[in-house]
């Protein structure tokens, strides 16, 4: 999947242009609860805008005058974040990204580097809990042969009534026997788990779904 299915658009953003000022800007982060908020000039993405980096540019500053400082124009406290990913960059590049820099949406941009919107945290890990079907009943087993376990698994759950939404295989590190994570959503879990113990099946764990 590619994040350019997942962004929120750029016409539905709220966002601060380099010669408003930082009080005008402050202001509007504060009225629509924000921490910070884009940055335009001449339609293209330059950067963030954080209340908190203005606030501490004053205090730094050690200008007493509150009003003549906030009137600087924003673009004197732009903060540039990582380059703003591609509309056809991976959602698990995208994910990998957000763990690295923390922080909690970044810029989108075609391939032209014109802007479309920002993916946020939430929007992004929302999905991934989605495809991998991380709220899904959980079963873990043990196997040699993986091609073949999953094959008489398989059966079995689908012949019950059940699907499995997700597998992840990992290798245990002892006399090459994988341990198989799979998900799975229907009704009777867990008779199907005790069919599978009876087929044989090496079951090490089952959490049903949340």
């Amino acid at each position: 999947m590619l994040i350019r299915s997942i962004i929120m658009p750029a016409n539905k953003l709220i966002t601060l242009s380099t010669k408003d000022t930082a009080q005008k800007a402050v202001q509007t982060i504060e009225e629509n609860g924000f921490l910070s908020l884009p940055v335009f000039e001449d339609k293209k993405f330059v950067g963030f805008l954080s209340k908190q980096f203005v606030y501490d540019e004053f205090f730094k500053s050690g200008e007493t005058d509150y009003n003549k400082f906030f009137q600087k124009p924003v673009a004197e406290f732009i903060t540039t974040p990582l380059e703003a990913l591609k509309d056809s960059t991976p959602v698990e590049e995208a994910a990998e990204i957000f763990f690295k820099s923390k922080v909690r949406f970044l810029p989108v941009v075609d391939s032209d580097d014109r802007f479309l919107g920002i993916l946020t945290q939430k929007v992004l890990f929302d999905i991934i809990i989605k495809v991998f079907g991380l709220k899904d009943a959980k079963l873990v087993i043990l196997a040699s042969d993986f091609s073949g376990v999953i094959a008489k698994i398989s059966e079995i759950i689908y012949k019950n009534g059940a699907n499995i939404t997700n597998i992840v295989q990992m290798d245990t590190g002892v006399m090459e026997i994988k341990e198989i994570s799979i998900r799975l959503e229907g009704d009777g879990l867990e008779k199907i788990v005790e069919k599978l113990k009876n087929n044989g099946v090496k079951i090490r764990e089952f959490i049903p779904s949340k």
